[in-house]
């Protein structure tokens, strides 16, 4: 997780506005400066009214939403007629998946189902290995999803769509494209810790924001800090917030589609890149590539700032990363 480092100063030199609410099953914040009162907070209503709306409507288990309807469809080996916007992110999300070899694939959903994930109780058991293996056996995937003008199809009855690991990353790209269309030059949209910010925290000193990761072992502390302006996303995916254990082992939310099985190397993964869908789907996709992958893909996904953290506190760093950022922590690669 990420977490806004506050300064220490005194009243800042700049009108600052700041409201939080709550989407997405997290916190949503939003601060935009050097803006006139009213403007930002009625764009930042915009935001919240439209982040109510795409919860609603991309929610891979909430009735009566697109991608509810679309699984419908896909098991019903029905077409479906979907708006060019939709079709469009889930051709970029095609995009993204074969660039991870797969590792990051919306295509799963009934896997994440199985693991009991769909629901905002997870307590076990795991689901057995035969089941796991029946599902391997017909290893649904978004490759299985094609398009006719704007109706969508499916090859394969058993896929079904879930945009958990990257849907946050498009709502921040939809939040910062709503700003800038009126004008707002200097912003920050959080979503439960995933970034995406424009301009700077000060625009008159040009002051960056600056942010730290968390340390996915101690969560109280700062593993490392990062100073973020102009145009850029900061994601990091986790193993460590959902999760549950069973007879002693803990198995996360994020799970490897060619095993079955919750990744269990990298316990954090963040990642830098102009484009928040693009970094949340590669911070997923090095999550389950772990230390022998991750480099494979980065370079596949062309992700040249990451950070990741494995179970015994190494961290591992790609160098354009490291000019940027302050490590707090030893054993670095």
């Amino acid at each position: 997780m990420l977490l806004l480092v506050l300064s220490s100063c005194s009243q800042p030199s700049y009108e600052k506005v700041q409201q939080t609410f709550y989407v997405f099953g997290t916190e949503v914040q939003v601060e935009i400066v050097d803006t006139p009162k009213d403007k930002a907070q009625h764009a930042i209503q915009t935001i919240e009214a439209r982040f109510q709306k795409f919860n609603r409507d991309w929610h891979a288990w909430e009735p009566g939403g697109i991608i509810a309807k679309i699984n419908t469809a896909i098991s019903q080996q029905k077409p479906i007629e979907v708006q060019e916007s939709i079709k469009a992110f889930i051709l970029k999300s095609k995009k993204l998946a074969a660039e991870s070899d797969y590792l990051f694939d919306p295509g799963i959903g009934q896997l994440v189902n199985l693991w009991g994930f769909h629901s905002e109780d997870w307590h076990g058991p795991p689901p057995s290995q035969k089941v796991i293996q029946q599902w391997l056996t017909s290893r649904p995937s978004i490759k299985n999803i094609h398009f006719k003008g704007n109706r969508l199809i499916s090859d394969n009855p058993n896929v079904q769509l879930d945009f958990g690991g990257n849907a946050k990353g498009l709502a921040l790209d939809i939040a910062i494209h709503s700003l800038k269309s009126v004008g707002i030059q200097n912003a920050i949209v959080n979503i439960g810790g995933d970034m995406r910010i424009i301009g700077s925290k000060n625009p008159n000193r040009h002051q960056a924001w600056r942010i730290g990761i968390q340390n996915p072992k101690h969560p109280g502390q700062i593993l490392a800090a990062i100073q973020i302006q102009g145009d850029e996303s900061i994601v990091t995916s986790g193993s460590y917030q959902r999760y549950f254990e069973w007879k002693g082992k803990r198995y996360s939310h994020i799970i490897n589609p060619n095993t079955g099985y919750p990744a269990d190397h990298f316990i954090s993964v963040t990642v830098i890149h102009k484009d928040a869908t693009t970094a949340d789907a590669a911070a997923t996709a090095l999550m389950i590539a772990g230390p022998k992958h991750w480099q494979k893909i980065a370079q596949q996904m062309q992700i040249t700032e990451a950070f990741m953290v494995d179970d015994n506190q190494k961290t591992y760093v790609t160098p354009d990363m490291a000019k940027r950022m302050q490590l707090i922590n030893e054993d670095s690669d």
